[in-house]
C-alpha cells in the first residue's frame, strides 16, 4: 500500500473581500515552489462605504471558518486601515487571534511593517481608488512618521472588481508617477490592483524598493508563522525573506 506525503507543514489562512479575485491568484503564485507552505482562504462581503471600519461584526462567521484548518498565522487581506486607521485594525487582528488562535495581520499592518523592515520614511503612494481617500492615506501615514510628498490615483472611480481587470498599461500609468527624486520607495495600497506583478520591473529600472500590499500581506504571515523565507522574483521585500 502507499503511503501519502504529509501535507505543507505550514498553513496560512487568509480573509478576502468577496469582490477581491487577486488575493488567491496572486499568493499562490509567490508560494509556487514553496511545498512546505499551503494558504487557506475564506471569503466575506465589503460594506457599502470605504469609509466603514472593517471589524469582526463585518467579517461574520469568516474567521470561524478559517479556524477550522488550524492556520499557523491568519490576515484580513484589505488595506480599509489604510485611511480608517491603524488602531482600528490592530483592534481587529486582536479579535482575529481570539477566534482563530493564531497570530494576526492585516494588509494595512503588513505594509507598514515592511516599510520599517526596508527603512523606509519617504515613499510615492499609489492608489487606484478615491484621491479623497488616497488623501486620508497620506494624512494617516505622516502622522505615523512616513512622508509620502507624491500619491499617484486614478481620474475616475472604479469599483473593486474593476481594478482587478486593469491591464498592465493602465497600472504602469498609475504607478509611475509616484516614483520622485524626493522619495526612497514606492508604497501601491489597494490588494486586487495586480501591482505585485510589476514590482520587480519598476525596481529595476528606479532603483528603489516598491512595497505591493498584497506582497507585503504574504511577507507578514510567512514571518508571522515563523516561516519567513527569501523568495525571488517579486521585488526586494520578499527576496529578503
Amino acid at each position: 500500500m502507499t503511503s501519502r506525503a504529509p501535507g505543507p507543514s505550514v498553513r496560512l489562512g487568509v480573509l478576502a473581500p468577496s469582490s477581491n479575485s487577486n488575493a488567491e491568484s496572486s499568493i499562490q503564485r509567490m508560494l509556487a515552489g514553496q511545498d512546505d507552505v499551503a494558504a487557506h482562504f475564506s471569503r466575506f462581503r465589503l460594506p457599502a462605504s470605504l469609509g466603514d471600519r472593517i471589524d469582526a461584526e463585518v467579517l461574520g462567521e469568516a474567521p470561524a471558518l478559517l479556524a477550522d484548518v488550524e492556520p499557523d498565522a491568519v490576515a484580513f487581506h484589505g488595506t480599509s486601515g489604510s485611511w480608517t486607521g491603524f488602531d482600528g485594525d490592530r483592534l481587529l487582528c486582536e479579535q482575529l487571534t481570539a477566534v482563530v488562535g493564531a497570530p494576526a495581520t492585516t494588509a494595512t499592518l503588513a505594509a507598514r511593517a515592511a516599510l520599517d523592515a526596508l527603512g523606509l520614511r519617504s515613499v510615492g503612494l499609489v492608489f487606484p481608488g478615491p484621491r479623497g481617500i488616497a488623501e486620508e492615506i497620506v494624512a494617516q501615514y505622516e502622522a505615523d512618521g512616513i512622508r509620502m510628498p507624491v500619491l499617484s490615483a486614478p481620474e475616475i472611480e472604479l469599483a473593486n472588481a474593476e481594478i482587478a481587470r486593469v491591464g498592465d498599461d493602465w497600472i504602469d500609468a498609475l504607478m509611475r508617477p509616484a516614483f520622485s527624486a524626493d522619495v526612497d520607495g514606492v508604497l501601491c495600497i489597494g490588494t486586487n490592483l495586480r501591482s505585485a506583478y510589476r514590482v520587480a520591473e519598476f525596481e529595476a529600472a528606479f532603483g528603489i524598493p516598491v512595497i505591493d500590499s498584497a506582497t507585503a500581506t504574504l511577507w507578514h504571515l510567512l514571518q508571522l508563522a515563523g516561516a519567513a523565507r527569501p523568495i525571488p522574483g517579486w521585488g526586494r521585500l520578499l527576496a529578503r525573506g
